[in-house]
């Protein structure tokens, strides 16, 4: 038999041989594609559209019940469906992992939200209480948005990070190890540290009753830059109490001392004009004459 060498258009099309092989059985006999002929179906076909990806995905499904119910065991009476009944979800999860990364320019706000749904279902099903909330994902990442600049200048609230820890716990299940909300509370934490030595230094001023009133103004402004608010009876509002009670005393001491010195000035006043005034005229070394005026 004299040898035919191959043309270019048999050479071309030799890689797809396989995919119409695979694609006749998924159309005939389902139950006949092996683990083998998804394996040879991913390494030679290129995913390129949706219809190909589905294709794919239902080839490697196939696969994977085929084995399954090969393996059913006439004296049990079962099949493997009851013992491994998470291997088909596991295909699915494995064949939309791979349909992303082939082609990730086809991923949808919705498809990204049904997947966050399925998640939440799963962990759900597994007794999992810190679900993940995917509906408050937007909302998670518009206050990212607004805190991430605090967080680089360091001005970031405690009330502000506990907010945004709180919200990525519900969004998320949970908070990420040295994600954005951990960085917000290291940074809000910091500026806490500095408040209490704040409170520290003075708080014996506080026990005496001899802080001031600037003493107290700085301390009720940094409680506030740092907290987002002044709390109420805490060490500021105990330090503005504490020196208004102070400078009230003190108002007090200086009004008492004021009114007593009045009488005194009006007293030296009335002795002066009560005392008459003696005008001594002297002539020669003698006494001329002399006039009393009351």
């Amino acid at each position: 038999m004299e040898y035919q060498p191959e043309s270019c258009s048999q050479r071309r099309w030799r890689p797809h041989s396989h995919f119409f092989k695979v694609l006749k059985k998924l159309r005939t006999d389902p139950l006949s594609i092996t683990t083998e002929d998804a394996r040879r179906l991913s390494e030679q076909v290129e995913v390129t559209d949706q219809r190909s990806a589905k294709i794919v995905s239902a080839v490697e499904s196939l696969a994977i019940v085929s084995d399954d119910i090969k393996q059913f065991d006439p004296e049990l009476g079962t099949t493997p469906f009851h013992h491994n009944p998470d291997h088909v979800q596991s295909a699915l999860v494995n064949d939309l992992n791979a349909a992303v990364d082939l082609n990730p320019q086809f991923v949808t706000a919705d498809t990204l939200k049904m997947t966050q749904i399925i998640v939440t279902k799963m962990q759900r099903a597994l007794g999992q209480n810190n679900a993940p909330h995917p509906e408050l994902e937007a909302e998670l990442q518009a206050e990212i948005a607004k805190v991430e600049p605090k967080i680089e200048q360091g001005t970031v609230t405690k009330a502000e990070a506990d907010h945004l820890h709180s919200l990525e716990a519900r969004a998320h299940g949970h908070t990420e190890k040295g994600g954005v909300a951990a960085h917000a509370q290291s940074v809000a934490a910091k500026r806490e540290r500095t408040l209490s030595l704040e409170v520290g230094g003075i708080a014996p001023k506080i026990e005496q009753g001899t802080i001031s009133n600037d003493e107290a103004s700085h301390l009720q402004s940094l409680e506030a830059r740092i907290h987002g608010h002044t709390e109420k009876g805490g060490p500021a509002a105990h330090a503005q109490s504490v020196a208004a009670k102070r400078e009230r005393k003190r108002s007090g001491t200086l009004s008492d001392n004021t009114n007593e010195s009045a009488p005194k000035a009006r007293d030296n006043s009335e002795v002066s004009k009560s005392t008459p005034a003696v005008h001594i005229s002297v002539k020669e070394n003698q006494v001329e004459s002399y006039q009393a005026t009351v």
